[in-house]
C-alpha cells in the first residue's frame, strides 16, 4: 500500500467562504456583507481512517480487522498456521517489532486470531518490510507501524458490535471546546461455545483426554484524550491494554500428555499488558517536535502438570516493566533540506522465573518439546535498558532525484553492546507517474530473553544483526490503476544455535552460530475505488534459509513460502449492499518428517518420534476463499449495518503440521501419522454494529 503523507495544519477559510446578503427593500441604501469564519482544528487532519486502512478493514476474512488482513499483502506469511504472527520476507516473527502511536506496544495480536484494536481507531496502517529509516531501532525483521486516529469533536456518539466472535462498546464525542476522545472495550465470545467441564472431541467423534476448565478468552481496550491547546501545540494522553487467557486439563489419553507425560494435569495461560502514554506535538512553519513518555507492563505466565494429588505441577512466568522516553524533530532546513532527529531511551526491568525442565533449542529444530533436561528452577531480574540516536538528512537534489541518507547509534545495557548503522534511501522520478527507489539498512537486535538469561541460556551471546537490501519500481495509471515491483535480499548474522548435549561446549547451552539468508521479489497491481469497485492482486516469490556454521548444514526457514499469490475484490452492489472476495494461495510451508518411532527413555509405555531431515519437506499446496457482504440498516431508527462473512467458503482442508497418531502408537513399529489441519474447515460468521 502506498504510504500518505499527512499534512498537519489549520484552515481558516474566511477570505474565501463570504456570503453576500443583499435587502429585498426597494429604498435600501446599503448591501449587508455577512463574514463567516470556518476554523479548523489541527488534530482533524487525523481524525479520519486513510483510505488505504479502510479497504483493509473491508477485506473479506479479517472480520473488520485491518491487521488481520495484512496478511494480504505481498511478502507476509503466517508462521506455522493461519492464527500464527506473521513472518516478514523471510524473517523470524521474533524480528518484527510493533509501534502504536509513536510508542512500543506490548502485542497487537490476540493468540486467536484477532488484533488488539477496534476497527473504529485505527486511522493508519505502515508495514515497512525491509530498508527502513533511522526512526526504528532493536529489530531486524519488519516494523509494524499503527496510528490511531484522533477523536473527532461531535456529540457523543455510541457504538456497538456483535459478532459471532466478539462485541464491543465504542464511545467518541467532545468534551470541552477544545478537547475530545473516545473509548473502545471488547470482548471475545468464545467462552459461550465452551461449557466448563466438558471435554472436547477430537476429528473422529472421540474424546481427546482436553477438559475444558477455563474457555479461551480475550479483552482489550483502548482510549485517546485530545486537547488542542492552541494552533501550535497539543497534547494527547493514549492508554491500551489486552489480556489473553485459557486453563484446560490434560488426561493419559490427551495427545500432549502422551508425548510429553509431565504436561499431564491442569494448565493455565494468561498474558496480558497494560500502557499509558503522554505526546506532546508543537507544530511551526519550520518544524515539527514530538514527545512522548510512556509506561508499559507486560507479563505473561504457563503453569502445567498441576495434579492436586501429585504435584503442584510446573510454571514459567516472565514480566517487564517499562519506561519509555522518546522524542522526534522534523526540521526543513530549507526547500531541498530537511534534518529529521529521533531519540529513545527504554528504560526495562525484566523478570523471569520458573520451575520447569531445561529445553535447549531455538527456530533451527524441527521439536522442541524432545530436547527436555533436567528440571531447573529460579527467579531472575535483569536491566535490558536500550537507547538510541538516529539522524536522517533528506536531501531534494533536484526534480528528479531525492535521497535520505542517515545513521543510528544504539546501545544495549545487558550485553553492553553498542552499535553504529547506515540507513540510505534513493528515489528517481522517472516522471510523475513513474518512480525508481533503493534502499539499504544495517539493523540489530538483542537476543531473546531465554537465550541470553544466566543458567537458562549464554549471557555472552551477541546480539543479532541483519542488512536489507531492496530495489523496486512503482508506477500511478490512468483510472486509479498503479502497480509496484520490489526486489530484496536480507543477511541474518549471529543468530542462535542450540549446543547439542554430546558436545565439548555444552555447558555454554548456546552459541552464535547460525547465518541466514533471505531474497525474493513482491508484485502488487493495485486499483483504488471507481466505478463501485476496488480490490488488488499481489504475488510474491521468495526465498529463506538458514545454516549452521558450525557444521556448515544448511536448511530451510521453517516458514520459507516460495510463491504467496492473493487476489482482493470488493464491488458496491448498490447503495445498501456492497461485498467481495479474498482468494489466497501459497507453497506449503516447509516441515520435518518422522521417519520412525522410538521409546520415551523416561517413562514406560511412551513414545516420541524420530525426524529425518530438518524442514526438508512441504505440506500441499495452501488455498482459501473468503466472502463477505455488508448491509447498511436501521434498528429502531438507529444507523446500523449487518456484516456477513464466510470464511474457507469451499472448506479446503488445508495442513498446518504433522505428529505421530499417540493413540495408535503402541510399538516403536508402529509409525502412525496424524494430520493437524490449519485453524478451521468451513467457518461462517454474521455481525451487527448500531450507532446511537
Amino acid at each position: 500500500m502506498k504510504k500518505i503523507t499527512h499534512a498537519k495544519r489549520s484552515f481558516v477559510l474566511s477570505p474565501i467562504m463570504m456570503c453576500m446578503v443583499f435587502s429585498s427593500i426597494a429604498h435600501a441604501q446599503q448591501a449587508q456583507i455577512e463574514h463567516i469564519e470556518v476554523l479548523y482544528k489541527r488534530s482533524s487532519v487525523t481524525s479520519e481512517i486513510t483510505e488505504n486502512t479502510e479497504k483493509l478493514v473491508a477485506m473479506p476474512g479479517a472480520m473488520g480487522d485491518p491487521l488481520r488482513a495484512v496478511y494480504s499483502l505481498p511478502g507476509v506469511v503466517a508462521a506455522g498456521g493461519s492464527m500464527a504472527e506473521p513472518a516478514v520476507r523471510g524473517s523470524s516473527p521474533s524480528d518484527n517489532i510493533f509501534e502504536v502511536d509513536f510508542m512500543p506496544a506490548g502485542y497487537i495480536f490476540h493468540d486467536f486470531g484477532s488484533s488488539i484494536f477496534n476497527r473504529h481507531i485505527i486511522q493508519d496502517f505502515q508495514l515497512y518490510s525491509a530498508g527502513y529509516g533511522a526512526g526504528y531501532s532493536n529489530a531486524t525483521g519488519a516494523v509494524f507501524d499503527v496510528t490511531l486516529r484522533n477523536p473527532k469533536y461531535q456529540p457523543i456518539t455510541t457504538t456497538l458490535d456483535f459478532t459471532m466472535f466478539n462485541a464491543g462498546v465504542f464511545v467518541e464525542g467532545q468534551a470541552t471546546e477544545n478537547t475530545a476522545f473516545y473509548f473502545s472495550a471488547r470482548k471475545s465470545t468464545l467462552p459461550l461455545f465452551f461449557s466448563e467441564g466438558e471435554e472436547l472431541e477430537d476429528d473422529d467423534g472421540e474424546p481427546s483426554g482436553v477438559t475444558i476448565n477455563e474457555a479461551p478468552d480475550d479483552h482489550d481496550y483502548q482510549g485517546k484524550w485530545l486537547w488542542d491547546i492552541n494552533n501550535n501545540n497539543t497534547l494527547t494522553f493514549n492508554f491500551t491494554g489486552a489480556e489473553d487467557s485459557a486453563a484446560a486439563g490434560f488426561n493419559e489419553r490427551a495427545e500432549l500428555a502422551q508425548k510429553t507425560p509431565e504436561f499431564q494435569g491442569d494448565a493455565v495461560y494468561i498474558r496480558e499488558f497494560n500502557s499509558q502514554n503522554v505526546l506532546w506535538d508543537h507544530y511551526n512553519k519550520r518544524f515539527h517536535l514530538r514527545m512522548a513518555v510512556g509506561a508499559l507492563e507486560h507479563s505473561g505466565r504457563l503453569e502445567y502438570g498441576k495434579r492436586a494429588s501429585l504435584s503442584n505441577g510446573f510454571f514459567e512466568e516472565e514480566s517487564e516493566t517499562q519506561y519509555t522516553y522518546k522524542a522526534q524533530l522534523n526540521y526543513r532546513i530549507n526547500k531541498q533540506h530537511r534534518l529529521i532527529t529521533d531519540m529513545a531511551y527504554y528504560d526495562n526491568e525484566t523478570s523471569y522465573s520458573y520451575d520447569t525442565f531445561q529445553y535447549v533449542c531455538t527456530e533451527f529444530d524441527p521439536d522442541c518439546d524432545i530436547k527436555k533436561g533436567a528440571r531447573i528452577t529460579g527467579k531472575q531480574k535483569f536491566d535490558v535498558d536500550t537507547g538510541f540516536i538516529g539522524l536522517t538528512h533528506v536531501w531534494q537534489i533536484d526534480e528528479q532525484l531525492q535521497s535520505e541518507l542517515g545513521g543510528q547509534w544504539q546501545h544495549n545495557k545487558y550485553t553492553d553492546e553498542s552499535f553504529v548503522t547506515p540507513r540510505i534511501a534513493l528515489s528517481y522520478y522517472l516522471s510523475d507517474q513513474s518512480t525508481i527507489s533503493a534502499k539499504f539498512g544495517r539493523y540489530n537486535r538483542m537476543q531473546n530473553i531465554d537465550h541470553i538469561a544466566p543458567d537458562v541460556g549464554n549471557p555472552n551471546l551477541e546480539s543479532q544483526t541483519s542488512d536489507h537490501i531492496t530495489l523496486g519500481f512503482s508506477q500511478e495509471l490512468a483510472d486509479e490503476w498503479s502497480w509496484s515491483i520490489e526486489g530484496y535480499h536480507k543477511t541474518m548474522d549471529n543468530l542462535p544455535l542450540a549446543i547439542e548435549a554430546n558436545a565439548s561446549d555444552a555447558h555454554l547451552l548456546y552459541s552464535n552460530q547460525v547465518d541466514g539468508k533471505a531474497y525474493g521479489l513482491d508484485l502488487l497491481i493495485n486499483k483504488n475505488k471507481t466505478d463501485k469497485w476496488y480490490g488488488w492482486v499481489s504475488l510474491s516469490y521468495a526465498k529463506s534459509e538458514r545454516t549452521n556454521t558450525r557444521d556448515h548444514i544448511t536448511k530451510d526457514y521453517y516458514a520459507d513460502t516460495p510463491i504467496v499469490f492473493n487476489a482482493v475484490f470488493q464491488y458496491e452492489i448498490n447503495e445498501l449492499w456492497e461485498g467481495g472476495f479474498n482468494f489466497t494461495a501459497r507453497s506449503g510451508q516447509a516441515y520435518t518428517p518422522i521417519v520412525g518411532v522410538r521409546e520415551n527413555p523416561d517413562f514406560d509405555n511412551r513414545f516420541l518420534p524420530v525426524y529425518g531431515d530438518a524442514f526438508s519437506k512441504r505440506h500441499d499446496l495452501y488455498h482459501r476463499l473468503d466472502i463477505r457482504f455488508e448491509r447498511k440498516t436501521q434498528l429502531f431508527g438507529l444507523d446500523g449495518k449487518l456484516i456477513l462473512e464466510l470464511m474457507n467458503a469451499y472448506g479446503q482442508k488445508n495442513v498446518s503440521s504433522i505428529d505421530l497418531d499417540y493413540d495408535k502408537v503402541k510399538s516403536v513399529n508402529d509409525l502412525y501419522i496424524e494430520e493437524e489441519e490449519d485453524d478451521f474447515e468451513l467457518r461462517p460468521s454474521i455481525g451487527f454494529s448500531v450507532t446511537f
